[in-house]
């Protein structure tokens, strides 16, 4: 595969994952509790609906795809940001970076929703407090998650400003963006809201790569002509 198809590729897979993360966040919604404030019979309603706990019980598969797509996409943003650096070793943290967002989101929003998929079961009896303290506990580890989208971001800024292709108001944005994801703890929802708004534009920048990078030249093998087999000369003789 050539090197403009596989960005093509992967670029579509990024705006992929993050259709596919937004769509399991709202299925989750339906039955994770966020807001510990909320109340005991409103959370134990969310818990027994069965609508919303079937509804619920496509987030996490439809989590881990948006989590595979990332991946596919973090690894040809790092095939980006390699060419333009030359090789800068900053490159090879994009990866492992993505796999720590999404591996503590799983984490997040599985235990976000062990209560509800719990209720299911005649053997379990919901209570409030302990929906909340997991609940609780899954927010904080999907926001700590978040701490990996900003490694990707400081990374992709720095490297394109060195480049010389990324814009002053863009890079100060994007360092806005860092400093969000870094106290995704306090800023909630817009750190999130900002990343994805990022991925847009990192999205457009691979497939905007993939648009000016050169196919890959394919060399065709043709056997030559044998070579001539090297004659000996003739020996003189004597009469």
């Amino acid at each position: 595969m050539d090197e403009s198809r596989a960005l093509r590729r992967a670029g579509w897979a990024g705006a992929a994952s993050l259709v596919l993360l937004v769509a399991a966040v709202a299925l989750g919604y339906l039955v994770g509790v966020d807001d510990p404030s909320m109340s005991d019979s409103d959370i134990l309603e969310r818990l027994n609906d069965n609508g919303r706990q079937t509804a619920a019980g496509f987030a996490p598969p439809v989590l881990a795809a948006g989590v595979a797509l990332l991946l596919w996409f973090a690894a040809g943003l790092r095939r980006v940001l390699d060419r333009l650096s030359g090789g800068d070793p900053l490159t090879h943290v994009i990866v492992p970076a993505a796999a720590m967002f999404g591996g503590l989101m799983i984490t997040g929003v599985s235990l976000d929703l062990g209560s509800a998929f719990a209720a299911w079961s005649a053997e379990f009896t919901p209570d409030p407090n302990t929906v909340r303290a997991l609940g609780m506990a899954g927010q904080i580890l999907a926001l700590t998650g978040l701490i990996g989208c900003g490694v990707i971001v400081a990374v992709t800024t720095r490297i394109t400003r060195q480049a010389g292709v990324l814009p002053t108001w863009a890079t100060w944005a994007s360092y806005a963006v860092v400093l969000l994801c870094l106290s995704g703890f306090w800023s909630g929802g817009i750190a999130s809201v900002a990343f994805g708004l990022w991925l847009i534009g990192a999205v457009v920048g691979v497939l905007r790569a993939a648009r000016n990078a050169a196919p890959t030249p394919i060399i065709p093998t043709q056997a030559g002509p044998a070579p001539e087999a090297a004659s000996t000369p003739p020996t003189a003789t004597d009469n």
